[in-house]
């Protein structure tokens, strides 16, 4: 990651944006552009208003926190589009650039004539991309909804809260930043298709499809096991847990919470009561929580935090806004931005992703601080009309050489040597070597799979995907069954579409053969702590000398050096040291952490757009690079926010709660019915006047409490009101919106039989997104993938299994069944 960063190119450096879109989502994907080198112009029109103009403390020159939060790094541009002369320049301003990026309603669709296939006959050339909350078509189209609307309906809010009170919403954008990055994935690879032939396509994004694709635990568990999550935030039967210290809080992982022997003891030395860790004493579990949270509430985090990652433990400090902006792993890394407005400094979240050889342009190095409104529309429209007429776009295409296979001597990007073809996936031919465990990394290489790379998953019989056995989240563990390590959910849904292998890393022949594969991959992707690929001799250093076309991917959870670098992380430590588990629960309870986990597919869909703009820069310039995505600092992004405001008002912002920033009422009431909930979530006082009567939280109160939950729905959403009711897992399998889209499909595999899974987060309309196919069974595929890729041959995989270096079934296992060894 060296070198100085102002005399480097972003990696999408000459692509031009037009962001037409209001809100966060399509205002964070525009952003990421931004960031990435590209010239990004925010339209914004007379009718149509940002509403995030309006949203938070003003920065000077009508420019608010909630606006900045998103749009830094854009120029703006003014039009009154019922304007014949404006909106023939918005005209002339599309023909001009490569993306278009909008959020727009019914009514703004119509009006500027921003259907799909409007924009395709009148800009071939445009990658067209809509953020919505559902689509066009289905049931809820035209629905109103904001995050809190399609937290309820996603399942989130389900599971979100405590026992015998409210669902809870996660108090955070996180949505709309899901939706942001998805829609970043989908562009990316709407351009590298558009690379073969210069036409553009449609790039569909529908909040409630991401939101129900990245929070996988519930749905598909529940269709394995019939066991639905029940709402027990703090509760002690969860698996993680807040405590609070004397200056606030931690998050622990419960293999902490009962590691007395090997953490609590060393810790707290004498101070641990005896009959604790007496085995002739029968003290409850509760009566042993008890006694852990009066110790740890003697204590300061911070120190806590520290001593129980030193011991190797899964603990991590709940950061406040304030902490965050003086966080030391933030300050070493040189995290934060800043970004100079009219009113005073403030500093911004900077890079999501560090690239070695292709920045993220941050304001030391050109980059813009958040636009006043219309504040470059004669520089804009100048250029415009000097722009050269024709196809308009300005980004050129890399030179077929540079996207033939290099065959022998090391590879970049596509595998065929004549043209692809655009109805081919975009990344067909590549080859995709995957470290990674979890969720984050697997996530990663699943959505490079739906764009069909050749994506190879590396285990070891020793010492497997430790999301193999997570089916136990949601049984205990009781009756764990025969191939226990087949059964997971959630293995099996973010590693379809793969070919798995396994390789005894430890040994020097397997290792050989991994270097060997990094040969002849294109991707290299891996988010063990620093130095692990290191003891492997599989550095980036190491990789790029077999292979200098090479993108490698790394995904610690706090990158490479810094304080908190060498820590031990899941979305349990990162979320909370990023700041979001601050920001949840209700405002007059502790923190909670959010149960669905954001932080993992947040990351493995920044490392999917990082990689494909990366590859498509390889085959440019012959050169691979190096990726680092850290993701504490891609999950802080979700809290931009929060941060300005903290900054601009010297007042930390209140946690939300279930409420929402802007809206004039936002609750979650009682329903008629046990345990049946409505959401209820508007800008629109005189709408729900027309249906309550009253724009009072008490009239909604009484309105929804006299009615079963989807009929106060439905009435509300008639007249315009953004409501729903919240689903459980079970029901979101069967929601009709996302049956009417086809958005789950279904697969046969082995071990565990047919069962739903989510697919895409995005569709594109030109070119094909390959079909999920099962996740592949431990080892499945290693002698075909050797033989694929290396040409080594069945003997020498025979021999590796003889040895016990590689296998179908876990070292100590038998016939499904883990026996003595």
């Amino acid at each position: 990651m060296s070198g100085p960063a102002g005399t480097r190119a972003g990696i999408w450096a000459g692509l031009r944006v037009v962001d037409l879109s209001t809100g966060i989502a399509g205002g964070y994907a525009a952003r990421v552009f931004a960031g990435l080198g590209a010239d990004v112009i925010k339209v914004e029109t007379v009718r149509w208003r940002d509403p995030l103009r309006d949203l938070g403390a003003g920065l000077g020159a009508d420019i608010t926190t909630g606006f900045a939060a998103c749009n830094s790094g854009k120029r703006s541009v003014l039009l009154d589009t019922d304007s014949p002369a404006d909106a023939a320049a918005l005209e002339r301003l599309l023909a001009a650039s490569d993306v278009l990026i909008e959020s727009a309603g019914a009514e703004q669709r119509t009006a500027l004539n921003l259907g799909s296939d409007e924009i395709a006959s009148r800009h071939r050339h445009l990658v067209h991309a809509s953020l919505t909350p559902f689509g066009d078509r289905g049931p809820y189209a035209g629905h109103a909804a904001d995050d809190f609307v399609i937290a309820a309906l996603s399942g989130l809010m389900a599971v979100q809260g405590e026992r015998g009170r409210e669902p809870m919403s996660t108090g955070t954008d996180a949505v709309s930043y899901l939706s942001g990055n998805a829609a970043v994935v989908g562009i990316s690879a709407a351009l590298t298709a558009r690379d073969c032939d210069g036409r553009g396509q449609h790039v569909d994004v529908r909040a409630l499809e991401v939101a129900v694709a990245t929070q996988i635990f519930d749905t598909v568990a529940y269709s394995y096991t019939g066991v639905e999550r029940v709402r027990r935030a703090n509760d002690p039967a969860e698996p993680w847990a807040i405590l609070a210290t004397r200056d606030g809080h931690i998050a622990a992982a419960r293999s902490a919470m009962i590691a007395w022997e090997e953490l609590w003891i060393p810790v707290f030395g004498d101070e641990v009561p005896e009959w604790v860790i007496d085995p002739t004493v029968a003290a409850s579990g509760e009566e042993v929580r008890a006694a852990l949270s009066a110790l740890i509430a003697s204590r300061d985090k911070r120190d806590l935090v520290e001593l129980c990652q030193l011991l190797g433990h899964i603990v991590g400090e709940v950061l406040t806004i304030p902490e965050v902006l003086d966080s030391p792993q933030h300050d070493a890394r040189g995290f934060f931005d800043d970004v100079d407005y009219p009113s005073q400094r403030v500093r911004e979240p900077g890079p999501p992703v560090r690239f070695s050889d292709t920045p993220w342009r941050t304001a030391a190095y050109g980059g813009l601080r958040a636009p006043a409104l219309g504040e470059h529309t004669a520089d804009v429209l100048a250029e415009v009309r000097a722009a050269r007429p024709g196809t308009g776009t300005v980004f050129a295409p890399p030179p077929l050489a540079a996207r033939a296979s290099r065959g022998s001597s090391g590879r970049i990007g596509l595998a065929a040597t004549a043209e692809p073809d655009q109805s081919e996936p975009p990344l067909r031919g590549v080859r995709v070597l995957d470290f990674t465990m979890g969720w984050a990394g697997p996530y990663a290489t699943e959505l490079l799979a739906d764009l069909g790379a050749d994506v190879v998953k590396v285990e070891s019989i020793t010492r497997t995907d430790w999301w193999r056995t997570a089916r136990r989240m949601f049984t205990g563990g009781v009756g764990d069954p025969d191939w226990l390590w087949e059964m997971s959910p959630l293995w099996n849904s973010v590693n379809e579409s793969k070919r798995g292998i396994t390789l005894d890393l430890a040994d020097e022949r397997c290792r050989d053969i991994a270097r060997r594969l990094a040969f002849a991959a294109d991707i290299v992707i891996e988010n063990f702590t620093p130095r692990v690929m290191a003891s492997f001799g599989l550095s980036y250093d190491a990789i790029h000398e077999l292979n200098p076309g090479a993108v490698m991917v790394s995904m610690p959870g706090f990158g490479a050096g810094g304080p908190w670098g060498a820590f031990r992380s899941t979305a349990l430590v990162t979320e909370a040291m990023a700041g979001l588990t601050g920001r949840g629960g209700h405002p007059d309870g502790p923190p909670q952490v959010i149960q669905t986990s954001p932080a993992d597919p947040n990351a493995g869909l920044v490392a999917a757009w990082a990689v494909i703009g990366a590859l498509r820069a390889a085959r440019r310039t012959g050169r691979g690079q190096h990726i680092e995505i850290a993701q504490v600092e891609a999950m802080t992004h979700h809290l931009s926010f929060d941060l300005l405001e903290f900054q601009a008002t010297g007042q930390e912002p209140p946690r939300r709660g279930n409420s929402m920033p802007g809206a004039v009422v936002s609750g979650c009431w009682p329903a008629a019915g046990a345990d049946e909930w409505v959401v209820v979530s508007t800008t629109d006082a005189a709408a729900l006047e027309r249906v309550v009567g009253s724009a009072a939280p008490e009239a909604v109160a009484h309105f929804v409490a006299a009615r079963d939950r989807r009929s106060a729905a439905n009435a509300l959403q008639a007249e315009g009101v953004a409501a729903a009711s919240v689903q459980s897992a079970r029901e979101v399998l069967s929601d009709p919106q996302l049956a009417a889209s086809g958005f789950f499909h279904r697969t046969d595999r082995a071990f565990v039989g047919e069962h739903a899974y989510p697919s895409a987060p995005f569709r594109l309309s030109g070119s094909p997104i390959v079909p999920r196919k099962p996740a592949p069974t431990l080892g499945a595929d290693t002698r075909a993938v050797l033989d694929d890729w290396l040409g080594i041959d069945s003997e020498t995989v025979d021999d590796l299994e003889v040895h016990g270096l590689s296998g179908t079934e876990p070292r100590g296992s038998r016939g499904g069944k883990v026996v003595q060894p």
